[in-house]
């Protein structure tokens, strides 16, 4: 197999263009997924109420579902349901110009919280409530509690799940093309198109890919070290 070196250069600097999109489509979903998963966390780990069982079928439903069907509610259902709104409200509004990217921090937060929400949920079942009511009895808040006791240990037992999570995030993000986006894998599929060089460009995404992930790794462990030190 001759492998084209000329088309490999060009290909990754092409596919460099769509590191930004990709590290976007991870970073926003999660500032935006943590917190909101974390409070469900706190309302599953309570014990059973009306809330939690509706945030279990949420969480049900992304887990059974494959992504790529998820994309295609959000991205092409989705607009259809919002228009057809829009147009009997009689607002002047048009969806359809709405940036792609508004729609893969969608997918992407939508799919990011029911996981995130149980790794927290187990973190939180793992540390003893006695914490908990020392605090109170030193003058603190539930809320002070949370902040300064109960979340700091939560991730550092939660860590290496962190790591794993963030890591498919960012493999699940090559699925972004599907709604037009030019992230990684777009440029690739793009470059490899208008030179029919499918070998090349796949290599090229499998190794950025590779690289990404091996950096978000060693980050973790770095993270993982200094809790290590603290304690």
């Amino acid at each position: 197999m001759h492998l084209d070196w000329t088309f490999i250069y060009k290909a990754v600097k092409g596919c460099a263009g769509g590191i930004p999109e990709t590290l976007k489509l991870v970073l926003i979903p999660l500032l935006i997924s943590v917190p909101l998963a974390y409070l469900i966390a706190l309302v599953n780990a309570n014990g059973p109420s009306v809330l939690s069982r509706i945030f279990q079928v949420y969480i049900s439903f992304v887990r059974s579902v494959p992504l790529i069907l998820i994309i295609f509610l959000i991205y092409h259902m989705l607009p259809i349901w919002i228009n057809a709104v829009v147009k009997r409200a009689g607002l002047n509004f048009d969806i359809y110009k709405m940036d792609n990217m508004v729609y893969g921090y969608i997918v992407f937060t939508f799919v990011s919280i029911p996981t995130l929400s149980e790794i927290f949920r187990a973190g939180l079942l793992g540390i003893p409530k006695v914490q908990i009511e020392a605090a109170k009895s030193v003058g603190m808040t539930g809320f002070q509690a949370g902040i300064h006791i109960i979340i700091p240990q939560v991730i550092a037992r939660e860590l290496p799940v962190l790591c794993t999570f963030v890591t498919n995030l960012i493999k699940m993000t090559s699925l972004a093309f599907c709604m037009s986006i030019m992230e990684i894998t777009g440029e690739a599929r793009v470059a490899a198109a208008d030179s029919i060089r499918y070998i090349e460009s796949y290599l090229v995404i499998f190794f950025m890919y590779l690289i990404l992930c091996f950096l978000v790794e060693r980050i973790f462990k770095l993270f993982e070290r200094r809790l290590a030190a603290v304690r």
